[in-house]
């Protein structure tokens, strides 16, 4: 035990930025007297030992590196969540209070408790509640470097200080989503704040980006998956490649602007193209040459239109008074992109497929002419 706590002397005092004569003069001990501390040389009594302790916002027991101190943390954070899973909240307010009491500077003690009155809020609406979970969270903040749980961080956390301040403080609960709304990740959760407070106009704004961006990461999505399984040449996973491929084109035709050709056709073109594969892949020539001849009237249709990348013209539930662009790693042109997707098709072509591929060019380029 003393090994530990001389380490953790040292630890604590280095994580503070303190040298050894700052931490001396802060106790009013000699520079000798922190060394031997930390050789463990010498212990401090009892008392100095708590006046470290709350020094270094940590318990005695963490201070100390008592071996059991971290399984009852485990066995006190585990009874929480049983509780609240049963429902039992008042049984787990009173395990809380005394854990708190024990671990106040505790993470995984501070933040299971926070969790604990943000169900108990969620169940039954008392304003006590709420206030106590976010001074919870706000407190598991200053000690997140203990965290060892890979699922929190301090994203998640603000993320449900927001959920809690939103009906009592939405202004706050603004603040707090906007702080951690990386790429626009939070925007439809500002929406849904700035829709229930009456702030409908910026609500719009928001919650249009939202729709992009889901509708964007949609198509990236499936679009991936189906390349997955048609990778293994195997005949049921292309046809569930095909049927991916038919899902985005559904997807993509609810987006776009009915009798306007728009940039979602150009992602249509994209998609056809895939497809026409995978029929070769299946021998169905008929249906492969089908696919490819839509594939390129729409092409022709889309590059001689002007609608080109702009979203803000091109998507149907667009509410937002900013103008948005989409770039794609295909080029500009329908056209030019499918040609690009040839050129650059062993990124995409598994060798077992490259020759159903070539009977895609072949028949483009009896199109082309």
């Amino acid at each position: 035990m003393q090994l530990k706590l001389s380490d953790n002397i040292r630890k604590y005092r280095k994580e503070m930025g303190l040298t050894q004569e700052e931490l001396a003069e802060a106790f009013g001990v000699t520079i000798g007297a922190v060394s031997k501390w930390e050789n463990g040389n010498n212990v401090p009594d009892i008392m100095t030992m708590m006046e470290l302790a709350n020094f270094y916002n940590v318990s005695m027991d963490e201070l100390l590196g008592y071996d059991m101190s971290s399984k009852k943390i485990a066995d006190m954070e585990k009874i929480i969540e049983d509780l609240c899973h049963e429902y039992r909240f008042e049984e787990a307010v009173a395990e809380a209070k005394n854990a708190l009491v024990r671990y106040p500077h505790n993470f995984r003690i501070l933040y299971a408790c926070a969790e604990m009155y943000f169900l108990k809020y969620i169940e039954g609406d008392d304003d006590q509640d709420r206030d106590t979970a976010i001074d919870l969270y706000q407190k598991s903040m200053e000690h997140l470097s203990q965290n060892t749980d890979k699922q929190i961080s301090e994203y998640s956390i603000r993320y449900r200080i927001a959920k809690l301040y939103t009906k009592k403080d939405p202004d706050k609960a603004l603040e707090e989503l906007h702080k951690i709304n990386y790429d626009g990740c939070n925007d439809s959760a500002i929406a849904s704040v700035l829709m229930n407070a009456g702030r409908f106009k910026e609500s719009l704004n928001y919650g249009t980006t939202a729709m992009i961006r889901l509708c964007a990461d949609q198509y990236g999505t499936i679009t991936n998956m189906a390349m997955a399984m048609a990778a293994s040449g195997r005949k049921k996973d292309i046809e569930k490649a095909i049927e991916l491929v038919d899902l985005n084109m559904d997807l993509i035709r609810h987006y776009s602007i009915p009798g306007k050709i728009t940039y979602f056709h150009k992602l249509r073109v994209i998609m056809l193209i895939l497809k026409a594969w995978w029929l070769s892949c299946l021998h169905e020539q008929e249906a492969m040459e089908e696919c490819v001849k839509e594939a390129w009237e729409l092409a022709n249709l889309f590059d001689q239109s002007a609608s080109g990348h702009e979203l803000s013209s091109s998507t149907r539930f667009y509410f937002s008074e900013d103008k948005a662009y989409s770039f794609d790693s295909t080029g500009a042109g329908a056209i030019s992109g499918v040609e690009s997707m040839f050129e650059d098709n062993d990124s995409i072509v598994t060798k077992k497929n490259a020759k159903y591929m070539d009977n895609v060019i072949k028949a483009w380029n009896r199109l082309k002419g």
